[in-house]
């Protein structure tokens, strides 16, 4: 048999493996289809995609979808437009002057407040939620004189560089989980579900989970950012028209790691979008977990300020996709966490006692334990209706780990729609069966993405920058072709091998299981600043 054209660099890498120490991995790659860290390209995996006059491609576009055909791609993970999602919805067309004259009682966080000049948070009725500001919907107006959805505040000011960047910031208002339980139901009571997800999962899940943009003026939006949920986000157009760019998340070692939050792949100058177009009211863009991006909306014809929704539904969930780029999304300092906490059930299909280890015969102990516990036939090929039958067990993790408690009161639909997206997470031929070859390839996969991560999780934190570029180095061998690591380093992580090798960062790493901003990044800051100062002491003393 010929070899994949991606093994004939094994012989040039082997012997920079060789001189130094042994490799951790010692996974035989022939037996793999990919080496556990290739990844496909933008265009491998997103083929076809129309590109208009920025040379920036298209999302797929659906109207009317049925729910065969919203399965498919949402699995996929392809970034969509609905087009008709919100049609005869009861908030369609609702202005933000709709939303202040019928919940007045809300509080809604002001994107970019600061950058107004003369801004007196003093004299405006606010409540301090999470440590940021909320002003009340029926009564704040940023002037004291204009009501705010009448009011044009300006975005950041790093943004005036780019044309195509916001220059106005929208308001955000939290409804699921700042409103009192009288208050959310009279927000959600009036909310309805397109009816290809008209399930009680689905509706419960995006009922509980919406919270309503609002745009005054043109060029509001937010700037290029990721989000840390786990699954799925729709962005739900109700009034006004939306630019949108994406980027998918490049492709990552420890040292690429950067800030994610709003506005930081700009300073990190890693802004490359992929897609751009125009979601119109009534339009909903979905998206999986990585994926970038920035908004900002067209002037409205009609002067009205303009909403949208932003929501998560239950299932189904991109598992293709994060089956796919799991290497690079393991790395994000907004998902990574998500890895450990939430993904890791689809590739080990939710059989306990499965852990991350680097040697091949562990791995063949944990294929063939899953393969006897889910394949009942032995047949070498997993059926969804095989996962089903696991998950209802009670040796079976599946309903220990789920996202959302209420999800039990639909216990078997939860069961038979984590089993379709467990099945699709392995699958790469689309028959919805599990093979033994791909079943191996998602385990290799995912046993390299979470040692790699713990490895280099224990280097960084100490300080060990030499240490942690050889380790990334010698991981070459496993990717689709070696990665180049950059000089420079987000400031965080300067600050960190400023305080020299050997250092410990942190005083321990149980419970961290990604470099998220969640797990490592948030705790590092402080302990980095404690160690600077007592740093900064121990010389003023000598």
């Amino acid at each position: 048999m010929a070899r994949p054209s991606w093994q004939w660099g094994l012989t040039v890498l082997a012997p920079v493996l060789a001189a130094g120490a042994t490799p951790t991995f010692d996974v035989d790659l022939t037996s793999l289809t990919k080496p556990p860290l290739w990844e496909p390209t933008f265009e491998e995996y997103f083929p076809g995609r129309e590109k208009n006059e920025m040379g920036l491609g298209s999302p797929v576009v659906l109207t009317s979808p049925t729910r065969e055909e919203f399965l498919f791609h949402a699995r996929r993970g392809y970034p969509i437009v609905v087009a008709d999602w919100a049609e005869n919805m009861t908030y369609t067309g609702w202005s933000c002057k709709d939303f202040a004259e019928a919940f007045p009682f809300g509080y809604m966080k002001a994107e970019y407040i600061d950058s107004l000049p003369g801004f007196n948070k003093k004299q405006h009725d606010t409540k301090v939620i999470d440590g940021e500001l909320r002003f009340k919907l029926g009564s704040f107006k940023p002037d004291g004189k204009t009501w705010w959805y009448n009011f044009s505040r300006p975005a950041s000011k790093r943004y005036k560089d780019d044309p195509l960047k916001p220059k106005q910031g929208p308001y955000v208002w939290h409804v699921k989980d700042e409103l009192s339980p009288k208050e959310k139901k009279q927000v959600q009571q009036r909310f309805e579900v397109p009816g290809f997800l008209q399930d009680p999962l689905n509706k419960a899940k995006m009922n509980r989970s919406f919270e309503v943009w609002f745009s005054p003026g043109a060029y509001s939006g937010a700037g290029a950012h990721n989000d840390g949920y786990c699954e799925s986000v729709v962005s739900l157009q109700l009034r006004g028209d939306k630019r949108w760019r994406k980027m998918m998340l490049p492709k990552m070692s420890f040292l690429d790691s950067f800030d994610e939050f709003d506005g930081g792949v700009y300073e990190a100058k890693k802004w490359d979008p992929d897609l751009g177009f125009l979601n119109s009211a009534k339009g909903a863009v979905i998206w999986p977990p990585g994926y970038l991006h920035e908004t900002s909306t067209l002037p409205p014809p009609d002067g009205q300020c303009g909403s949208a929704l932003t929501l998560q539904y239950a299932f189904p969930q991109p598992v293709q996709f994060l089956r796919a780029f799991l290497p690079r999304l393991s790395m994000s300092a907004e998902v990574g966490h998500c890895v450990a906490m939430t993904w890791s059930g689809y590739a080990t299909m939710h059989v306990r006692g499965v852990v991350p280890t680097p040697k091949e015969a562990r791995m063949k102990e944990q294929l063939e334990k899953i393969q006897t516990l889910v394949d009942t036939n032995q047949d070498e090929e997993i059926t969804v209706d095989e996962v089903k039958t696991w998950f209802e067990k009670s040796e079976s993790s599946a309903l220990r780990s789920l996202p959302d408690p209420e999800f039990l009161q639909h216990k078997y639909l939860v069961i038979s729609y984590m089993a379709e997206d467990t099945v699709a997470y392995h699958d790469m031929n689309d028959d919805m069966k599990v093979s033994k070859q791909e079943l191996w390839d998602s385990l290799v996969q995912w046993n390299v993405v979470r040692v790699r991560m713990q490895e280099g999780l224990k280097l960084l934190n100490r300080a060990d920058r030499a240490g942690l570029e050889a380790w990334e180095r010698s991981l070459d061998y496993l990717r689709r072709e070696p990665m180049d690591l950059p000089k420079d380093v987000r400031p965080e992580m300067q600050e960190i091998f400023d305080l020299g090798k050997g250092t410990k960062i942190l005083s321990s790493l149980k419970g961290v299981h990604s470099i998220s901003d969640s797990e490592f990044w948030s705790p590092v800051r402080d302990a980095v600043q404690e160690l600077m100062m007592r740093k900064r002491r121990t010389h003023r003393e000598l």
